[in-house]
């Protein structure tokens, strides 16, 4: 998205762009050949994911090496954080666009063209001599003026339900300490580091994407979709509900994403029925008071109790991951997360461990105590304590495949029950309850198999275990949940193929890809 808003800028100056997908392995080579193909002025690689760099620093290397003498810049999270060391360590980046770079791109290519220093273009990270010299910095996009995002291409699609992603804001107000998110924008200061989109112009844009290109699912990205305030949460999602009205939008679905403090009954049900919200993901993160503090969530662990019972309430689809290990995780904490998991079992959820992205505070945190290891490329650290170390490394052994694996059925399941609430929400002619049941019965299962692998770990650890022991139980655990995965993820299919099929038979459509 943050690409298509980058195209639809340089649109808007003449400039042609091409959008090359990277999202695995097997597109590194059709990459590079397309970049050398179009031959462009000016090659731009997002950099939002740090754990991607290496594979897109790749890129450029591989276009310097095959003869591309163009400008090659970069972009994203990451790379704002981090320019100064990939500016030294890798000579065939140009330059670095700092922070939200519609207007620095912009800038940057029309310098390229003119052949005029760079020097004057905000928001540049520029390699001088054995320095690297920070420009002016950038002013924050106007978002009344932006041009909505380059929405060329095929829409993905759910039962023939077209889904786009957008955004109605920009910026996040929170202050969490591993997010590089939130710091990120700190550093757009002293602007605002929360922006707010006119209803009207998100409004028209999702009735545009429907008129046009038949999209009815809308996919909210926004850091913080709720802003600060449930009066004033009630205010915007009214006024979002009435623009929509007024321009006829008709029939949509949206999928939000909000923190525990959001949850308040007249906002949501206003998010239901008014916003059609079919699916909501809420930042959970940790029912432990230990990992609340350490990750400076706002939220308590009552709050992510009410939460859990309102969605159950209004039979509202939610999902959400846990940050059960965090540097200051302990046998306690981690016995405090297992049981939220069994609280909330038919909601699709994942875990794993707190990472050291680069601008957060915990990193700062962490490199002040000295306990990372590893590079900005890629830092690493140790658990708070010993025991806390060894239950991480045996759960990771146990369930890597499960968590995070190709086709990692924790991950899978969520789109299952996807699948299960777009046929509820557009199909209620069709729906049958028993999908809505099999769909949490199955979810419910995955999530009550993993608390028990999880317990028998943590349990073997307390009480000292042998080395051999520690064995015997991960080959156990294992051998048991991916028997569990192999039965739940044979129902999951033929539950898909069942709605699937039903939906083919009394109502066929088109682009049924996403089951």
């Amino acid at each position: 998205l943050s690409l298509r808003y980058i195209a639809s800028s340089l649109a808007a100056d003449g400039h042609t762009t091409e959008l090359v997908v990277f999202n695995s392995e097997a597109d590194f080579g059709p990459v590079v050949e397309t970049i050398l193909a179009t031959s462009p002025v000016v090659v731009g690689i997002s950099l939002a994911f740090q754990w991607r760099a290496r594979d897109f620093l790749a890129v450029a290397m591989a276009l310097r090496e095959r003869g591309y003498a163009g400008h090659i810049t970069l972009g994203g999270h990451f790379a704002t954080f981090e320019a100064a060391h990939i500016l030294a360590d890798f000579p065939e980046v140009d330059s670095v666009c700092r922070q939200e770079a519609e207007d620095t791109v912009r800038a940057l290519v029309r310098a390229v063209v003119e052949r005029t220093p760079l020097e004057a273009v905000p928001g540049l990270a520029l390699r001088r001599g054995p320095d690297v010299l920070m420009t002016a910095h950038p002013e924050l996009p106007d978002l009344a003026k932006l041009p909505w995002p380059d929405r060329r291409g095929e829409p993905a699609a759910c039962f023939g339900h077209g889904i786009s992603p957008l955004v109605s804001s920009r910026g996040c107000y929170a202050n969490c300490s591993f997010c590089c998110i939130a710091a990120w924008h700190e550093q757009s200061l002293p602007g605002k580091r929360y922006r707010l989109r006119d209803v009207d112009d998100v409004a028209a844009e999702m009735v545009a994407e429907k008129r046009e290109r038949g999209v009815e699912i809308f996919v909210f990205h926004d850091d913080n979709f709720f802003v600060p305030g449930h009066r004033h949460n009630k205010e915007r999602f009214t006024a979002l509900a009435d623009a929509l009205d007024r321009r006829g939008i008709g029939r949509f679905a949206s999928v939000v994403k909000a923190r525990p403090t959001d949850v308040d009954r007249e906002v949501f049900t206003i998010l239901k029925e008014r916003l059609q919200c079919i699916r909501v993901y809420i930042g959970i993160e940790t029912d432990a008071d230990q990992g609340l503090r350490t990750l400076r969530r706002w939220a308590k662990s009552k709050q992510n109790h009410a939460a859990i019972d309102l969605m159950r309430e209004l039979r509202l689809y939610t999902c959400f991951n846990m940050l059960v290990f965090d540097p200051d995780t302990t046998v306690e904490s981690l016995e405090t997360n297992v049981a939220f998991l069994r609280y909330a079992p038919e909601f699709p959820s994942n875990f794993g461990r707190v990472e050291l992205y680069a601008g957060t505070p915990l990193l700062a945190r962490m490199q002040a105590e000295g306990r990372c290891r590893g590079d900005y490329m890629q830092w690493d650290y140790a658990l708070g304590s010993p025991e806390v170390e060894r239950i991480f490394a045996l759960s990771m052994e146990a369930f890597h495949e499960r968590n995070f694996g190709d086709g990692a059925l924790a991950n899978r399941i969520m789109g299952t029950r996807f699948d299960v609430e777009v046929v509820r929400h557009f199909h209620p002619d069709l729906f049958r309850a028993e999908w809505l049941e099999a769909g949490q019965e199955l979810t419910r299962r995955l999530t009550l198999s993993g608390a028990s692998g999880l317990e028998r770990i943590i349990d073997l650890v307390k009480r000292g275990g042998s080395h051999a022991e520690e064995r015997d139980v991960v080959l156990q655990v294992s051998a048991e949940m991916r028997g569990a995965e192999a039965t739940i993820e044979a129902e999951a299919r033929e539950l898909a193929r069942d709605i699937l099929g039903h939906i083919n038979q009394n109502k066929p459509l088109t682009n049924l890809n996403n089951t």
